[in-house]
Formats: C-alpha cells, structure tokens, sequence
C-alpha cells in the first residue's frame, strides 16, 4: 500500500492534521498493521489499525495495558486513543510511542555471557508480568486452553499443511494435556521475546506490543522464546525467571505451549500467503529438531 493510500484511511483520525510522518512497521505477525507516527511537535507514537470487527479487541487490549502499568509501572506503550476511521472500516489504537534501541539488534552482536546477563534481566522483567493475577471469574485454564487446542488442531488438519515432525508435534499435545490442570493464571504479555524489547540509553528493558495478551497459565509466555536473538539470551531468561531454581513441570508445559504455538502461527500464516507460511513452517521443523520430535522435554539449545 502506498504512502497516499495510507493517508487517505487515516485521515479522519482526529490528531491526523498534526503528523508530519507516517511509517509503516512491517516487523511483527500480528495481523494489525501497524504505523510509527510523527508529530509537528516532535513527538512519536504507535498506531494500530484492523478491521472494525476487532474494535472490541481494540478496547480490551488499550485497557489491559494501562491496567498493566499502572500496577507495575513498565516502561510501555499506553494507550491514548481508541476509535475507528476510514469510514468506521477500520478499527484503531493510538499509543505513546517507548524510546530505546530493538533489544534484537543491541544484544545478537554482544559476547555469549553478556547475552545471557540480557536474558536474565529479561526473566525478571517476564517475572514480574507474571505478578499480577487473573481475575477470578475467568474458566479454569485446563478448560479454556483444550477448547483453543482443539480449534488450533481441527485448523491445521483441516488446511492439510504437512512438515517433518508434524504427527509427532500434534500426538504430542494430545498426549500432554493434563498437563494443563490446576494451573494458575496470571497476566501474560503472549508474545515476549527480544524483538518485543527495547533498552533504554541506562540498558533497562522496555517492553512493547501486548497485543496477544491475555489471562493464562504464566509458562505460556515461554512458548516464543526461540524467538528471541540467541540461545545464551533464552538460557538467560529461563534461568533469571526462576532464581536458578527450575521446577520440575516446567520444561514439559514449556515443550507443550512451543508445540501448539507452532501449529498456531502455521494457522495464521496459512491465510497470509505462502512466503509466510513456508516461514511458519520452517520454524516448526526447527522446532520439532531442537525437541527431537518431541522425544525430549528440555530442547537441545538449553
């Protein structure tokens, strides 16, 4: 989409007449699009925009973030607008913009055991999400995480999408789910890893894009941490979450939420194209190796 295409849906955005620059970020699966804003002032934000149908997504996520800082005081985006545009077609957020430099980029180039300093820190930042619990009146976790999985897998079945390693992958959720009771349930970020990190000119984290929040068994946010830049940061963040001190039943859920993320995003990549797709499912062979088709429950990089 060009430039004057972009500005034409925006345009009837209320603070519009004030942005000197509209970038597009194309980093990021989440089905939004999304834009690093500009204005006269100097001033930056994020905007946020899909389709109408997801206004109501739109408002929970603004209010979840907020909530979120206000209990802990993250450095984060925060919400500043919630409306629709483009002739109520589309859906929008505006948030305040987090300074700092793509953790990604700042750590990837730095030596294993600073790497791993990086990760630890990000532990006890992922740690400290995981402080403020659910509400009360939300399904058991058991409940509403097997319904997703059946969805997720009836999906991928359907969509007949194959990969090496992918009957091990889907026998192994299913053989694994009572895992999943009597979990606890706490915010989660639901897509934390390095790219979601920015460091600050003091090397403190902060964290960006709460888009896949939600209420949850906390070791779910564990499910993209290869995601991250590299091994020593994941050990890290593993190690820095726990004290050093890993329980037992962590690395078989950690195993179980990995295997159906896989299968999720092949899912959402399905319906965006095949450069997607084919990246999804490379990811899930890789995935599936590091767990030697799942034979293991501690992955070969850890």
């Amino acid at each position: 989409m060009c430039v004057t295409d972009i500005e034409e849906q925006l345009s009837d955005i209320g603070d519009f007449s004030n942005w000197i620059e509209i970038t597009p970020i194309e980093l990021g699966s989440s089905g939004e699009n999304k834009y690093h804003i500009l204005r006269s002032n100097g001033v930056e934000l994020i905007l946020r925009t899909s389709a109408i149908e997801h206004y109501k997504r739109h408002c929970e996520s603004a209010m979840f973030s907020q909530y979120i800082h206000d209990k802990l005081g993250l450095n984060m985006n925060l919400p500043i607008e919630v409306a629709a545009c483009c002739h109520d077609t589309l859906a929008y957020t505006l948030y305040t913009w987090v300074d700092g430099v793509d953790a990604n980029e700042r750590i990837r180039n730095l030596h294993t055991p600073e790497q791993a300093v990086f990760g630890e820190k990000a532990g006890v930042l992922l740690k400290k999400i995981h402080s403020v619990k659910a509400p009360s009146n939300i399904l058991p976790w058991s409940t509403y995480f097997c319904l997703r999985l059946d969805e997720m897998i009836g999906r991928f079945r359907y969509m007949q999408v194959t990969f090496r390693g992918d009957r091990q992958t889907v026998n192994f959720i299913e053989n694994n789910r009572s895992l999943l009771r009597d979990r606890r349930q706490t915010a989660l970020h639901g897509d934390f890893h390095s790219g979601n990190l920015v460091l600050t000119k003091d090397d403190e984290y902060g964290v960006i894009d709460f888009g896949r929040w939600c209420w949850g068994d906390p070791y779910m946010d564990f499910q993209c941490i290869r995601r991250s830049c590299g091994a020593p940061f994941s050990r890290g963040q593993i190690n820095g979450y726990f004290g050093g001190s890993i329980p037992s039943d962590f690395f078989a859920l950690m195993a179980l939420y990995t295997a159906a993320d896989t299968l999720r995003r092949i899912c959402d990549a399905y319906r965006i194209g095949r450069a997607a797709l084919d990246e999804a499912v490379s990811m899930a062979e890789k995935t599936a190796r590091e767990y030697n088709n799942y034979e293991s429950l501690i992955p070969s990089w850890y």
